[in-house]
């Protein structure tokens, strides 16, 4: 059996599945898990096998930091996704071209999770980045565009911002937590993607204090919390209403 007719036997007997418990006749539903089942027994398939079937995986090649130690504020981003979206992710490298045709390692970030949520997921991360970036660059463009500052100390101040603004959309966000069921089936699906090849311990290099860090850091969590995620991107604005993600607005 090919990897298609796996995936297509697969796909029937979770319809199936889902007709045994969702319809109300009951002669019906027995008769959908009946079958259910014979075509798992035919096939030598477990309910694990079943479940597994049901993680899907998305990936983000737009990673606006190609360092190989994570900045903290990348790393809270990726997991406050994860936390609103009921996601897993691991970041990873992939090789690109340039202009020139160089070769280059770029990040990415791999998204998985039962049924739709890592498409939910890698949308809700490319808005925020997106958004992220844009205010990154307003306040440093107008906080400190007439101020002499030193290259590093700019940086700094960027990083917090940006560590500041992920923790205003932290605020605003809705957790949303796979029961210890579904967690159990993502470890087991991750170790089958992974193989023999473990996945590392991050490396992140969190935000370094500097003159003025606590105003920027202020100032990025109120612009956080301004966060929008209303704005349709491939469809999947309607499934994120569907997670329950909301927005927030200042208090103030």
């Amino acid at each position: 059996m090919t990897a298609g007719d796996n995936e297509k036997l697969l796909r029937r007997i979770r319809k199936l599945m889902a007709l045994g418990t969702r319809n109300n006749n009951a002669y019906e539903a027995a008769r959908a898990v009946r079958l259910a089942q014979v075509l798992m027994q035919r096939h030598n398939l477990s309910p694990e096998d079943v479940a597994l079937g049901d993680v899907q995986e998305a990936v983000s090649y737009q990673i606006y930091s190609d360092a190989i130690s994570i900045p903290g504020w990348l790393n809270a981003l990726a997991a406050v996704v994860c936390m609103a979206t009921g996601c897993r992710c691991w970041f990873s490298w992939y090789h690109s071209a340039s202009r020139t045709g160089q070769a280059r390692r770029r990040r990415s970030l791999h998204f998985y999770g039962l049924n739709e949520r890592p498409e939910v997921g890698l949308y809700v991360f490319t808005v925020l980045s997106r958004q992220l970036r844009d205010a990154t660059d307003i306040h440093m463009h107008s906080a400190y565009r007439l101020k002499r500052l030193k290259v590093q100390t700019k940086r700094n101040r960027a990083d917090q911002f940006r560590e500041g603004w992920v923790v205003g959309v932290w605020n605003v966000l809705e957790s949303f937590e796979p029961s210890e069921k579904e967690s159990a089936v993502l470890r087991n699906w991750l170790t089958q993607r992974c193989g023999n090849q473990a996945l590392s311990e991050l490396n992140v290099r969190e935000a370094r204090n500097c003159r003025g860090d606590t105003k920027a850091r202020v100032s990025g969590w109120m612009a956080g919390r301004q966060a929008q995620l209303n704005q349709g991107l491939n469809g999947q604005a309607s499934q994120l209403k569907a997670l329950s993600l909301i927005g927030g607005k200042d208090d103030e």
